[in-house]
């Protein structure tokens, strides 16, 4: 009785039968073909369910029926019956999925429109947001990268490479005569191929000089020294959450130019180091 209940559940929790279902299912298993009532009798299931859920077993392709009166049900074999079942659900899943996204792409297109109206009174109004560096700040952070008018600048004592789409964002730039400067140390860390996509973005017109992270006590952002984001280490040694400061206040972000400048030119080119990290690993 024990063993009947766990892959009842089993069935419930993970495969999102129904209590009924698995408890019928698990039932036609372990004592073979019955009658609908015999079925009821069998699970603990009401007798007015049992017709109801065997028809939904039978659409799931995990149980047969065989006309007579009564009728007869049994299962079908498991390791047919299931695989079935697990098709129906991928499949189930798979139009739901690209439901979602033609959903998604229709609420892009009208969405985007009316922020492409709103979001520079937006930023106008907020000189000051305070936020977790998170995926959605990262959105947010990608679009200021890609939306910059001249200059954005990095100045980053993170030891981490960055993620690929704010890597994407710079090519970006970069495509459209953008200028993207960044100051910033690489380690033996990184992986191959994160240092061949960093010495991409290089090749694409990013300028990057190395200096150790240690010479960087900020981690800053600035965009046409208008907008800057100051990044802070997390409180705790104990978590790796990090919270940022994204403020628009041109006098600061000039200070915030003027004191990267001085780290800029303390750096030193970054590409004869990341091709002697890479060819380390190559021959590793």
């Amino acid at each position: 009785m024990e063993d009947k209940l766990k892959l009842a559940e089993v069935l419930n929790k993970q495969l999102s039968l129904s209590p009924y279902e698995s408890q019928a299912y698990i039932s036609l298993i372990i004592y073979g073909p019955m009658s609908p009532s015999e079925i009821a009798r069998k699970s603990d299931i009401p007798r007015p369910r049992t017709y109801d859920v065997l028809k939904s077993l039978m659409e799931k392709g995990l149980a047969i029926e065989q006309s007579g009166k009564p009728s007869i049900y049994a299962p079908v074999e498991p390791s047919q019956g299931l695989k079935n079942f697990l098709k129906s659900i991928e499949q189930e899943m798979l139009r739901e999925l690209e439901e979602k996204r033609k959903a998604v792409e229709t609420l892009t297109r009208s969405l985007s429109q009316i922020y492409e109206k709103t979001k520079k009174l937006k930023l106008e109004k907020s000189k000051v947001w305070f936020t977790n560096r998170d995926s959605a700040f990262i959105s947010i952070y990608v679009e200021a990268i890609k939306n910059c008018e001249k200059e954005a600048i990095v100045a980053s004592n993170s030891l981490r490479p960055p993620e690929d789409e704010i890597l994407k964002a710079v090519k970006y730039a970069l495509e459209r005569g953008k200028s993207v400067r960044v100051v910033r140390q690489i380690t033996d860390s990184w992986s191959l191929k994160e240092l061949e996509q960093y010495e991409e973005v290089i090749k694409a017109g990013s300028q990057v000089r190395c200096l150790d992270v240690k010479a960087i006590p900020l981690r800053f952002a600035v965009f046409d020294e208008k907008d800057a984001i100051i990044v802070f280490p997390p409180e705790h040694e104990s978590t790796e959450a990090l919270e940022a400061l994204w403020l628009r206040i041109p006098p600061l972000a000039k200070i915030l130019q003027e004191h990267f400048e001085k780290l800029w030119r303390k750096g030193k080119t970054i590409l004869p180091i990341l091709r002697k990290i890479k060819q380390k690993k190559q021959h590793s």
